[in-house]
């Protein structure tokens, strides 16, 4: 059984985190994708709490049975790394496949202990706006497939300034997320 994992801080979670599951599961025959929302990224500092994330991200994906939420850095306090989310996990790495954007893909190198990713996963990435698949095959350490299909260019930060703006995000997120920010009182 062929499994995608789509980590990220999902805050929020947008419509180019579900099409690009989408786009894997079908491209590459995946029989579910699991949403794994960061707990406490090392890289990055989450504008609302990991609870609030999984929430949104559950919402996000809950009219599609091949995806699943998974709570598996949630609850961690200490910085949670991809490295050892993966080896929790403990899937068979030939039938795992670890989907990134190319932006993500570019840095992958600073990730702790990122030359041990490739023995617990296949790789498949995701066009970015600005990442040429040029500069991606020459930087990328491992091998792996791209997404086909148009570049998804939605960011979460973008999407957290249109909200403090008080602009229209309805082209970025669903509904049920943005009456679930509403009601929380999120960004």
């Amino acid at each position: 059984m062929k499994i995608g994992i789509l980590g990220g801080t999902f805050d929020p979670p947008h419509f180019a985190h579900k099409e690009i599951a989408l786009r894997a599961k079908t491209q590459f025959g995946l029989s579910k994708v699991i949403f794994i929302p960061t707990g406490n990224p090392w890289q990055k500092s989450p504008q609302t709490s990991s609870y609030h994330r999984s929430e949104m991200t559950s919402l996000l994906i809950e009219d599609i049975d091949e995806f699943e939420l998974s709570d598996i850095e949630i609850d961690s306090n200490k910085k949670t790394y991809t490295v050892e989310t993966l080896q929790k996990l403990n899937f068979n790495p030939s039938e795992t496949y670890f989907i990134l954007g190319a932006d993500a893909a570019l840095g992958i190198k600073s990730w702790k202990t990122f030359n041990q990713l490739q023995y617990l996963c296949n790789f498949i990435i995701a066009p970015r706006s600005g990442v040429d698949i040029l500069e991606l095959q020459k930087n990328f350490p491992f091998n792996f497939n791209e997404i086909s299909g148009s570049e998804l260019d939605i960011s979460s930060v973008n999407i957290r300034n249109l909200i403090l703006n008080k602009e229209d995000i309805n082209q970025f997120i669903p509904r049920n997320i943005q009456n679930y920010i509403e009601s929380n009182n999120l960004y």
